[in-house]
């Protein structure tokens, strides 16, 4: 493919000459939760230890890039992939970096990502799409209609490729080629409006007004076909993700941030209030915080979610110990060794058995 042969240099050149200093990222003005979440996360990637792997620091970034990009704060996507791609020049943060140049209206940028992409990634129809989309858009009509077959090679099912190949062969007055690409991307996705939209202008291109009113007839909305993009769905659910916010949490009790840990654990429960580790992760803090009436609060919703949790019963006994309740304690104790005799029940077994002596 010739344009590839052209601009494919170019493409590698911006990636391997970015600086290899962090481009800043502002976090200004967006509300809490996200806030403190996100700027966690900045503090956390800033700060990758040096002995950290090229491939572990890059993720850092490109989970940043991913959790601002399902904000829609696009530009400082742009800076947290750009800074993994220092790290490490992985294809995932070039075509993610791509999505978000585009969204910027920045079409030249995210061509020259696209095509880097396309270089490693040959087999996947959707970046091909996606590179044939912004080909399209910035006039170079050829060589989007080679971007498109090629997608359509990979996944002729792939609809909103269909449809776009329309769009560029329309723009080359190829009327029966178009009519040809939409019927094919109608009978994939029917309830597509714009299909069929397309394909009323190019019957009355074709001279036959009849079908192109029958067309809008059947143009029931304004909908582009549908695509599905794995790498997007990603970064969609990427800020609803508890997985997430528990390395966020880990990240911030690392280096001392003990509010941001804790927020960051709420925020996981939030999405997964049945989550039972994720309970006994965060009464874990709230106990090493002696902050206990948080603690029983979590405990009595753990108790909800999982009542034979042995965990569950040995912070029982940790609360009431620390509310000198030693008796209810042995109680818990008991109940957590029968479950699982875990070394931390044992040890505690123990030490409420000393203060039974002395009552």
């Amino acid at each position: 493919m010739l344009f590839r042969a052209r601009f494919i240099l170019i493409a590698i050149a911006v990636v391997l000459t970015t600086p290899q200093t962090a481009n800043e990222i502002y976090l200004e003005g967006i509300e809490e939760p996200f806030a403190t979440i996100a700027s966690a996360a900045y503090e956390a990637a800033l700060k990758s230890d040096v002995n950290l792997s090229p491939e572990l620091v890059a993720n850092r970034w490109g989970e940043l890039g991913m959790l601002l990009q399902a904000h829609n704060m696009h530009e400082q996507s742009i800076a947290a992939y750009s800074n993994a791609l220092t790290e490490l020049s992985d294809p995932r943060w070039l075509y993610l970096r791509s999505i978000a140049y585009g969204e910027l209206g920045r079409v030249g940028e995210s061509i020259d990502d696209l095509i880097v992409v396309t270089s490693t990634m040959r087999e996947v129809a959707i970046i091909w799409y996606r590179l044939g989309q912004a080909l399209l858009k910035a006039g170079r009509v050829a060589e989007a209609k080679e971007a498109l077959t090629t997608a359509l090679t990979l996944d002729e099912d792939l609809a909103i490729a269909h449809m776009t190949l329309a769009d560029a062969q329309i723009l080359d007055a190829e009327f029966v080629n178009a009519k040809a690409s939409l019927q094919h991307a109608y009978r994939l996705q029917p309830q597509a409006g714009q299909i069929a939209y397309r394909l009323a202008s190019v019957e009355r291109e074709l001279g036959d007004l009849n079908a192109s009113q029958m067309w809008l007839g059947r143009r029931v909305n304004q909908f582009s076909p549908v695509v599905e993009d794995p790498m997007l769905s990603l970064v969609a659910q990427y800020s609803t993700n508890p997985t997430f916010f528990i390395s966020a949490a880990r990240r911030a009790w690392e280096r001392g941030d003990r509010e941001t840990a804790l927020e960051a654990y709420r925020q996981a429960i939030a999405l997964e209030p049945q989550n039972v580790q994720n309970l006994i992760g965060y009464t874990r803090l709230l106990t090493v915080l002696n902050r206990y009436d948080e603690a029983e609060k979590t405990l009595d919703t753990l108790e909800q979610v999982s009542p034979n949790e042995g965990m569950l019963w040995y912070f029982r006994a940790v609360v009431f110990l620390e509310k000198d309740l030693v008796l209810e304690a042995q109680n818990a104790i008991e109940k957590a060794i029968a479950i699982d005799p875990t070394p931390e029940a044992r040890n505690l077994e123990r030490e409420i058995a000393e203060l039974r002596k002395y009552d």
